[in-house]
């Protein structure tokens, strides 16, 4: 599907990764309350809370919601997805979904942007990171669970937002994310934490799997790397990017 290459055209190239992404964008806008939607297991909440973040992480999933309890203790977290944030919850200064936008139903997709950016304080960013359907890892994992379509739906939800004026995009970045594995068993381990439903697919097809991970396997420094490109959009509410900046422009959709 073309979205992919076209949203990577238009977006700038940084040297960045997740974390720093949003702890840098967070603390430009002096946010303290922040909140992680589609925090899964809390790895990413454990990381902003020892940068100095107020975490609320929302997630659907509950077994996910126990092991992000036990993994962020100090944060806080509720189970809910996206789309299902309670109108109650927040203000927050901040919000991020990180490689969670193509986890939800995609009739429900815009609509878990805008609850999102609802619970936001006037000008506070909501951060989108998302894979794109491409890259040695996309490769890698697509005999089990081929993401090319659910990847293409999340952009386009986010571009139809935009262009619909209901919010307004004030970046877009591209980075590539390096992921290192001791071998194939431990990239299997990735997809199943991420997704325990794969375990199935995994079994049935381990040889296709295995002829694309040899295809697609970089060695360096003994270990087995695969590379992701990675696309980061920095949203907010357009009424109120409109009263705090009237003179802005939308950036052009391709």
């Amino acid at each position: 599907m073309p979205a992919a290459p076209t949203v990577l055209s238009r977006a700038r190239t940084v040297k960045s990764d997740n974390v720093t992404v949003l702890t840098e964008a967070f603390r430009r806008r002096e946010a303290r309350r922040v909140l992680d939607v589609g925090c899964g297991s809390g790895a990413l909440a454990a990381r902003l809370l020892a940068a100095g973040f107020e975490v609320t992480g929302a997630e659907p999933r509950a077994e996910a919601i126990a092991a992000a309890r036990r993994t962020a203790p100090q944060a806080t977290f509720i189970q809910a997805g996206a789309e299902a944030l309670p109108k109650t919850l927040g203000p927050f200064d901040a919000a991020c979904m990180v490689n969670a936008l193509h986890h939800v139903a995609p009739a429900e997709m815009r609509n878990a942007l805008s609850r999102t950016l609802s619970v936001l304080h006037p000008g506070g960013e909501l951060l989108v990171i998302e894979p794109v359907a491409g890259g040695s890892f996309f490769r890698c994992m697509r005999p089990v669970d081929d993401e090319t379509e659910v990847r293409a739906l999340a952009i386009a939800a986010i571009d139809a937002l935009v262009a619909d004026g209901h919010a307004v995009l004030r970046d877009l970045r591209r980075w590539d994310r390096e992921s290192r594995f001791d071998g194939l068993q431990g990239f299997i381990d990735y997809l199943l934490d991420v997704d325990p439903d794969r375990a199935a697919t995994v079994e049935r097809r381990r040889s296709e799997l295995a002829r694309a991970w040899r295809d697609n396997l970089l060695f360096r420094d003994g270990k087995a790397v695969l590379v992701q490109p990675i696309l980061c959009w920095t949203l907010v509410r357009a009424e109120v990017d409109r009263l705090h900046n009237p003179d802005a422009r939308r950036a052009p959709l391709v």
